[in-house]
């Protein structure tokens, strides 16, 4: 579908579907229903994988159980005592923003990694980075001091990942582009590893996703993970932290329609990776495949901040 194709009314019914959180978490629940059918294709097709893709199923699956936990702290809950329970709903928008965080890095994780133009041999060579940085994360978790407590079956695990370790490094200093690390990553790959060789908003300036409508919230909601006082201003409000209030239903309506947007541009990156995730997406129901197209051009293209919907 060609960006002057969306129909008028697709485009009014998404954006007004915004503003109402039943209809707004329905178009999510058949977004993520449609997701779950295209990684199924892989796990049905088994499609000859390069090294690493295999963890494109497993950062979407992350995706989709993300998602589905935020749907459900949507719902609110109330508190209560021995004696009563409070009249007041609640809404958990900390962690709601917190999980919603995590989506944006899954999504950005597997651009660095598979959905990118890169060649083959810079793709292996970031995976391989990618992976000696997970290792080398869990050695460093126990302090030398707690050595004597681990278990003999977790010291063997941790053996013989050293070894898995540096038989990555021999592979990785092969590669031209080990010759291109700065000290500061080499430090960092030696000490305790470097995931990926630039920060989380220099991916998410260089992504597909369009910066104006990412990078803010990214921001706000890394807050949040680490209890800095901007987030904890935020939670100080007399009803901030009720589901009905104005500032709830602003902050849940934020949250959603970025969640609803990564799935998408997920989805689109899925299916033009593997033939069968092709084929699976081409036999969505037509209006599940145009929700999806017009929420990942909403999310891509600069198309729709020049033509008004």
């Amino acid at each position: 579908m060609k960006k002057k194709d969306f129909p008028l009314e697709l485009g009014l019914k998404e954006l007004f579907n915004l503003e109402d959180e039943k209809e707004n978490t329905n178009s999510l629940n058949q977004i993520i229903k449609a997701y779950t059918e295209v990684i199924e294709a892989i796990y049905n097709d088994i499609p000859k994988l390069k090294e690493g893709e295999v963890f494109i199923e497993t950062l979407s699956v992350k995706i989709l159980i993300t998602t589905k936990s935020i749907i459900e702290l949507a719902k609110g809950y109330t508190l209560e005592t021995e004696r009563k329970i409070s009249p007041i709903q609640f809404l958990d928008f900390s962690s709601i923003n917190i999980l919603t965080r995590a989506i944006i890095e899954s999504f950005l994780t597997m651009e660095y990694l598979f959905y990118n133009n890169l060649s083959d041999e810079e793709k292996y060579f970031r995976f391989l980075i990618w992976r000696i940085s997970g290792y080398k994360s869990r050695q460093n978790f126990f302090a030398e001091k707690d050595k004597d407590l681990i278990r003999n079956e977790i010291q063997e695990k941790l053996d013989t990942e050293i070894n898995e370790i540096n038989e990555l490094l021999r592979e990785a200093k092969k590669s031209k582009y080990f010759k291109g690390l700065d000290k500061n990553h080499l430090f960092k790959l030696d000490k305790y590893g470097v995931p990926r060789l630039e920060s989380w908003n220099t991916l998410l300036n260089n992504s597909i996703l369009k910066n104006e409508m990412f990078l803010i919230p990214y921001k706000l909601y890394s807050n949040y993970a680490h209890s800095e006082f901007i987030s904890l201003i935020q939670l100080n409000g007399s009803d901030t932290l009720h589901k009905n209030s104005n500032d709830n239903k602003m902050h849940l309506k934020n949250a959603l329609r970025i969640i609803n947007m990564i799935n998408c541009v997920s989805i689109i990156e899925l299916k033009n990776k593997f033939e069968c995730t092709l084929k699976t997406f081409n036999n969505l129901e037509e209006s599940t495949k145009e929700k999806i197209e017009f929420w990942n051009h909403i999310a891509t293209e600069r198309y729709f901040h020049q033509q008004a919907l």
